[in-house]
């Protein structure tokens, strides 16, 4: 869990180095820019930081008080990312111990995770 935070940091570190330079540009344009991708990079790093809170067991309700919202908001806001590990569905069809054809709709969720983790 601690290498997964550093993680984070890191992240975050290149980020604003990667955009101080173009804040600091004189023309507008590359400034926009700038804080185009600083925004898009907040974003992406915000939904893995949360997805990471989420398997570690922070519930819905405990992200809406940070946030200032209700659990429901908070999951209407963040609710599209995938809040399982990769191999879960995986495990779970094993646990059951069936072939696959069982569960089908385990089985495309499974295929969709994967495709997910490797796009």
């Amino acid at each position: 869990m601690q290498t997964r935070y550093r993680e984070f940091a890191a992240v975050a570190d290149t980020l604003l180095t990667n955009i101080r330079d173009l804040l600091d540009s004189p023309d507008p344009k590359t400034r926009v820019r700038a804080i185009h991708h600083l925004a898009a990079g907040v974003d992406t790093l915000e939904r893995q930081v949360l997805l990471e809170a989420q398997t570690s067991g922070l519930t819905w309700a405990q992200i809406g008080e940070v946030y200032g919202v209700s659990r429901q908001a908070a999951h209407r806001r963040f609710s599209d990312e995938t809040v399982v590990p990769s191999d879960f569905f995986d495990q779970l069809l094993e646990d059951l111990g069936e072939d696959a054809d069982v569960a089908p709709a385990l089985t495309r969720a499974a295929e969709r995770v994967r495709g997910s983790t490797n796009a």
